[in-house]
């Protein structure tokens, strides 16, 4: 049994007097069903947890937060933590990791439209409701967000654009280095909403330990959907969190990852990813030879030089561990 729905009768009675699925547009003809939402919050029972399900309880647009639970041993000490909170749970076999959890999140869910909320992460409380007014059956929808930690910035600093003179595909966007900012490109999985048939024609790859987002939206965009990024912040991005759902990761999985995208990938951005990602992680990891086997690929193909700078990086930071 690929997962377990457990609701609660007080937590399902609280979903639906909190949240009535009645929002519908005026103009929708009586035979359109009216649109809804889930939040698809994958975790293994981090304390952040209740931070997200309650900034999706705090939505203008009803939103029903699902919980997939990727720990099943967790899930008496998760319903603790959630006492309160309108919620759905999930429980799954155990180690799907996060994209499996969220393809079992969409498979789960009973609302025309989903989005993806990471358990440390947490929504604006318009969040819902502005990415739903522009949301179409093959638009997906991202926003900016604010990276909170030592210090807090709102990225990213330049929008993504599907259309007009800006366009560019999205994985080039995702995957630029022409500055040292490397958030003045950013779309995050917990800024993200689709319709649901869109999440399950096209599932997350569950066979990736890292570059999850990028490779989805890289598949969604290949398939024919429209990616559009609104210009509020609508997420709180919380940095160094630890015990994500996330499997660990190193310079071979991304080096593996890149190896996957197609030819939709420009030059110049495979040449940045491999020299600010690849080789960056595999001098950092101590691995030299590697590392400048990396370095040699990118540069042949010409790289920003914010990409090879970043990479150098890798090797000082050995430097200093070393000394």
């Amino acid at each position: 049994m690929e997962g377990l729905m457990s609701i609660t009768t007080s937590a399902w009675s609280e979903t639906m007097h909190q949240v009535p699925f009645t929002a519908e547009l005026d103009d929708r003809p009586e035979s359109t069903p009216p649109r809804t939402l889930t939040a698809i919050i994958p975790t293994v029972g981090r304390r952040s947890l209740k931070r997200a399900v309650a900034s999706v309880s705090r939505q203008t647009w009803p939103t029903t937060a699902l919980v997939v639970l990727d720990r099943p041993e967790n899930a008496a000490s998760v319903e603790k933590l959630l006492q309160g909170l309108p919620h759905l749970l999930v429980v799954s076999p155990g180690g799907l990791g996060g994209a499996g959890a969220r393809n079992l999140g969409v498979r789960s869910a009973r609302t025309t439209h989903v989005a993806f909320l990471d358990d440390d992460d947490e929504w604006v409380s318009e969040k819902a409701a502005l990415q739903m007014a522009v949301a179409g059956e093959d638009t997906v929808v991202s926003s900016r967000s604010l990276l909170v930690g030592s210090t807090s910035r709102v990225v990213p600093e330049r929008l993504y654009h599907s259309e007009g003179d800006q366009a560019v595909p999205v994985v080039d966007y995702v995957l630029d280095r022409s500055t040292l900012r490397l958030r003045r490109h950013f779309m995050q999985t917990s800024s993200l909403l689709c319709s649901r048939d869109t999440a399950l024609q096209v599932p997350w790859n569950q066979d990736l330990t890292r570059h999850q987002d990028w490779d989805w939206l890289a598949r969604l965009e290949a398939a024919g959907n429209t990616l559009r990024m609104l210009p509020e912040v609508l997420v709180r991005v919380h940095q160094g969190s630890t015990g994500s759902i996330s499997r660990s990761a190193d310079w071979q999985a991304s080096s593996r990852w890149l190896d996957s995208v197609g030819p939709g990938l420009s030059d110049r951005s495979r040449a940045d990813f491999l020299t600010s990602v690849v080789a960056r992680g595999a001098f950092a990891s101590g691995a030299w030879n590697q590392g400048l086997r990396q370095l040699a690929r990118g540069l042949r193909a010409r790289p920003h030089a914010a990409a090879v700078v970043l990479a150098v990086s890798g090797m000082l930071r050995v430097g200093e561990h070393g000394s």
